[in-house]
């Protein structure tokens, strides 16, 4: 940002001590170029701060909002289930005894959020399938994001995901709004972030760890923002951690077009 700056303040200086006239004109347009590349850089940056928020919001899913339907395809071998989606490219194991279920997330109500899209879920057959889960969400991202470094270091994105989560305070007559998130890690795991948060929001009941692997991959059509959310409830992390831990780091998504 100095960098960027910096030109600007000479050339600014330059005008003012220059005593010629000539000198001022071309000191006055060397002002005005400065200042314009300086503006371009400003709102590039903008733009690209805004297309991250963009796609993050968008990726941003509460299975508990979710639908789910249909189960889907997989092949089981030795108490694990190997899911292959052969339109999105991405890999996954799991228990033989999690059903496989197709969903939706309604439209994001974020300015910035994404419309309803179709997500990949699972959970175990003994529970509730909005208490324990992991579901697969692919975003479409542009072609500037190219590697997971393009939304920043795995603090600063985990940092972004879960702050927007957490509304301690709502309106008068919307108390049924107020949520709590915190993070509790975001570390990079190859070419994927791997994040650990807490979420409460009282009026749902909902109290529970999630985990979220991120990673850029490309399905040979269209390249993608993969997120895995999965979740359980705090008061049971000695029966579930585990197995669901184990779930996401199994996760392979596709790798970039030109990784």
């Amino acid at each position: 940002m100095l960098s960027t700056l910096a030109p600007s303040r000479v050339s600014h200086t330059s005008c003012v001590v220059s005593k010629s006239a000539p000198s001022r004109a071309r000191r006055a347009h060397g002002c005005v170029r400065a200042r314009g590349r300086e503006d371009a850089h400003v709102a590039d940056d903008r733009a690209e701060a805004s297309s991250r928020r963009a796609l993050l919001a968008s990726a941003l899913t509460v299975v508990g909002a979710s639908t789910f339907g249909l189960p889907f395809s997989a092949r089981a071998d030795a108490g694990l289930t190997t899911y292959d989606d052969a339109k999105l490219k991405f890999s996954v194991s799991y228990p033989s005894d999690w059903v496989t279920l197709k969903g939706a997330t309604p439209a994001s109500e974020e300015v910035l959020g994404g419309g309803a899209r179709d997500v990949w879920t699972i959970a175990p057959t003994s529970e509730d399938a909005r208490d324990v889960n992991v579901t697969i969400v692919a975003t479409p991202a542009g072609a500037d994001f190219t590697k997971m470094g393009s939304l920043g270091d795995a603090f600063g994105f985990g940092y972004g995901l879960v702050v927007p989560l957490n509304k301690p305070k709502a309106k008068k007559g919307r108390e049924d709004r107020v949520q709590y998130a915190e993070l509790v890690d975001s570390v990079a795991k190859g070419d994927y972030y791997k994040v650990e948060y807490t979420f409460e929001r009282p009026s749902a009941g909902i109290n529970s760890v999630f985990f979220v692997l991120a990673g850029l991959g490309y399905d040979g059509r269209v390249g993608h923002l993969y997120t895995a959310t999965a979740q359980f409830p705090r008061g049971e992390e000695d029966k579930w951690r585990k197995t669901v831990e184990s779930i996401i780091d199994s996760i392979v998504y596709p790798p970039t077009l030109y990784g």
